[in-house]
């Protein structure tokens, strides 16, 4: 049976002996009590705005792919009268403040599949994106009364609205020459394919359209991109800093120390059956030895094969196992000793 976070949190004393043998919980546990100026700082963020940051986090956008957030800073929002559940990733969205995110192409696949063409009679079926020599390569099938097989190379714009730009400098189709074959027949791909069904993904002319940020599965992330960019197997992307960034390493501040994390920071969450207010939450990564590999559908699978701390302020420290180490033999056991 799946526990919540509360069930841990009820055998905090039992956790202690371990929570006391990492590190970083020592340096929190003795740290100076808080100034005058941060108290009054953390009064003036309760009940306000809830911030999160993110660092080498490898986020899953399924099972088996991942996002990796080299850096993601925001806002979390939420519908009017409702707060962030940590357990239902819909239930808030991230105003992006700064970052930094790539793709690799399995990555880009599973959500052109998943999301954009995932419904009843989509013209694109069976996609497979790979990066290669600056160029998104896209392979797969494209109905148009047949099946036809299609192969194209582009090269990524960004461009002013924040859409990326496909434009095929190569294009096959059934092995031909499909720019060709299609310019002879005075067609061009906006007639070889409806996109009007599809989900963040338009097509005018010969190129491609893709909204980037209408594609990702919840948490859904708003912001200015500033630049796109292939590096080497991966489509990384950056997001425009913003004037409320001011407030990571002021009031926002995860432990020293930290390089794999999640943190949350003033406002309110509810995660498990619990509701924090003037949240305090640092979700580390237990083994630092890579990114923290995060799957937010089974958080809590990972957050019981790690172990969980408060800390005299009634912040609240958890150490997760990743996503991909969970059940492997003498892992999960290591770390629930700790």
């Amino acid at each position: 049976m799946r526990r919540p976070l509360a069930y841990l949190l009820m055998a905090i004393p039992g956790l202690a002996l371990a929570w006391e043998h990492t590190s970083l919980a020592r340096a929190a546990m003795h740290r100076s009590a808080p100034s005058a100026t941060a108290r009054a700082a953390s009064r003036a963020g309760a009940d306000s705005t809830l911030w999160m940051e993110m660092r080498n986090v490898d986020l899953h956008v399924d099972p088996q792919n991942a996002m990796r957030v080299r850096s993601l800073r925001g806002a979390v929002l939420t519908k009017p009268g409702t707060i962030a559940w940590l357990d239902d990733p819909a239930s808030f969205r991230i105003r992006a403040t700064s970052g930094v995110v790539a793709l690799d192409g399995n990555a880009i696949s599973a959500l052109l599949n998943e999301v954009a063409f995932n419904y009843p009679g989509a013209p694109i079926t069976n996609l497979r994106v790979t990066i290669e020599n600056g160029s998104v390569v896209q392979r797969g099938t494209l109905h148009k009364g047949v099946a036809l097989s299609f192969q194209m190379w582009a090269i990524p714009e960004l461009q002013p609205d924040g859409r990326l730009k496909l434009h095929p400098h190569k294009l096959t189709i059934l092995g031909v020459n499909g720019l060709s074959l299609m310019h002879a027949l005075g067609l061009h791909l906006d007639k070889m394919m409806d996109l009007s069904g599809a989900h963040g993904v338009s097509v005018k002319g010969d190129d491609l359209y893709l909204e980037p940020l209408q594609i990702i599965p919840h948490p859904k992330v708003e912001g200015k991109l500033t630049a796109v960019r292939v590096e080497g197997g991966f489509l990384v992307q950056e997001f425009a800093h913003t004037p409320d960034d001011s407030v990571f390493g002021t009031f926002v501040v995860a432990d020293s120390g930290s390089r794999n994390f999640v943190y949350f920071r003033g406002g309110t969450l509810r995660f498990g059956r619990l509701t924090m207010t003037d949240t305090d939450l640092l979700i580390h990564d237990a083994d630092e030895r890579d990114p923290f590999d995060l799957y937010f559908p089974e958080y809590n699978r990972q957050l019981v094969a790690g172990h969980t701390g408060n800390l005299p302020n009634l912040g609240l420290r958890t150490w997760m196992v990743d996503y991909g180490k969970l059940g492997k033999v003498g892992f999960d056991r290591t770390f629930s000793r700790r």
